[in-house]
């Protein structure tokens, strides 16, 4: 029987054959083939894509996107989990890395006062651009296989979720094991300071969300070693003997910003416990919170004066170290013009001469003393002083050379032990 028109076009009749290459019902097995495959072209690009990854997640997130704010370590952070992400897709054994990694970054970023929605974002964001990155992979390198990648979805996507999920519970669990309204959410702010923010109507800002005033004596701590870090249940902030102390995580250590008060430098230093695995360096004393950038960088002057594990480095006590530590290029020229021809000696004669003049200044100037520190006779000391005259052509009845040759001595130390 002829059916009735009813004036809608006809619809064709379904092909009796697929297109060829679209299998009936792709196997799971194929869509992992070709997942694995496009992670293997993108693990070799990991650090360009990392850096278009972030700029992503700068452009998306205002909290990222803001440098003043961004944790210092966001570029490893970020080259971290994509590594042990798209890893996880190449070798599975390693599927675990990024889970464990995602945790970590979770309790770490609350420990730091970082917002969990901020977090959040800054994972769904990597999460769309590998996912973008994979789907455009495989359609460039071999399109007649892009059509997996829709049955591969559920597994990338399903790894985001999980690792979200790590990110968010370790977050939730670690804010909620510290002390509540310990100042924790103010330290990116405090950070801010410290990367030498000083627009003054914002800085003005930041001291009210603070509760600091904006002009006070202030100074800064800096502790680095196996030992520079504190509990996540100590607190942030808090006052000791007369000083406001607010203790902010660094990415290679930790920063103490000190409200000293009518108290001294000397005081922070008494009230920073002594510790055999760490390096302390302590700055003058400055005048208000838009000066915390140039403390910070003179702690870290002080603290890369250190020599050994234990030692506290106030830079007031510092002060030539310093001049050296801030331009180690002009103090190895200096130390060159000074000491050239005992530095291109013989090294077993040249570390005598130096040491002989170390310890004829540590000795202020007593030959008989630095005889006993180096075991040695005086005149054995005396001999090699007059050797040291010579190649130098300073001589150390003189006081501008003995000042050259003690700034020089000092020079070569320091910046030796930077290279």
């Amino acid at each position: 029987m002829n059916q009735p028109h009813t004036g809608l076009p006809i619809r064709p009749p379904l092909p009796a054959h697929r297109p060829p290459g679209l299998p009936r019902e792709p196997s799971k097995e194929s869509a992992a083939r070709v997942l694995r495959h496009a992670a293997e072209l993108l693990h070799p690009r990991i650090p360009a894509f990392a850096e278009s990854a972030l700029r992503e997640l700068r452009s998306a997130s205002s909290y990222y996107g803001n440098p003043l704010l961004a944790p210092p370590d966001l570029r490893e952070s970020a080259h971290t989990a994509l590594e042990c992400f798209v890893g996880g897709m190449v070798e599975p054994s390693r599927m675990a890395e990024s889970g464990e990694y995602a945790w970590h970054t979770g309790g770490r970023r609350a420990e730091e006062g970082v917002p969990l929605q901020a977090v959040l974002h800054a994972y769904r964001v990597g999460g769309a651009e590998i996912w973008d990155t994979l789907v455009g992979l495989v359609m460039r390198d071999c399109p007649d296989q892009g059509h997996l990648m829709a049955f591969a979805a559920n597994e990338v996507w399903g790894r985001v979720d999980r690792d979200t999920a790590l990110v968010v519970e370790a977050h939730r669990r670690t804010a909620g094991r510290l002390p509540e309204d310990d100042g924790r959410k103010q330290l990116p702010l405090l950070k801010v300071l410290l990367r030498g923010y000083t627009e003054v109507t914002r800085v003005s800002a930041i001291a009210v969300a603070l509760g600091l005033p904006l002009h006070a004596r202030y100074a800064v701590a800096l502790l680095r070693g196996s030992d520079a870090e504190r509990s996540v249940t100590d607190p942030v902030r808090e006052v000791l003997d007369g000083m406001e102390l607010h203790w902010c995580p660094q990415e290679n250590g930790l920063a103490v910003v000190a409200l000293l008060g009518d108290r001294s430098v000397e005081d922070l230093a008494a009230a920073i416990p002594a510790s055999p695995g760490r390096r302390c360096g302590i700055s003058t004393v400055v005048s208000g919170l838009m000066e915390l950038g140039r403390a910070r960088e003179f702690a870290e002057l002080a603290l890369n004066s250190c020599s050994t594990d234990g030692e506290l480095a106030r830079l007031a006590d510092r002060m030539p170290g310093a001049f050296i530590l801030a331009r180690p290029d002009l103090a190895r020229e200096f130390a060159v013009q000074v000491l050239g021809p005992v530095l291109e000696g013989d090294p077993l004669e040249r570390d005598h001469l130096l040491a002989t003049l170390a310890a004829w200044l540590d000795c202020q100037g007593s030959t008989e003393e630095a005889g006993k520190r180096l075991y040695c006779h005086r005149n054995t000391v005396l001999n090699r002083l007059r050797r040291l005259e010579r190649l130098t052509g300073r001589l150390l009845a003189h006081p501008r050379d003995v000042v050259d040759l003690a700034f020089a001595l000092e020079s070569h130390r320091l910046a030796d032990r930077q290279t």
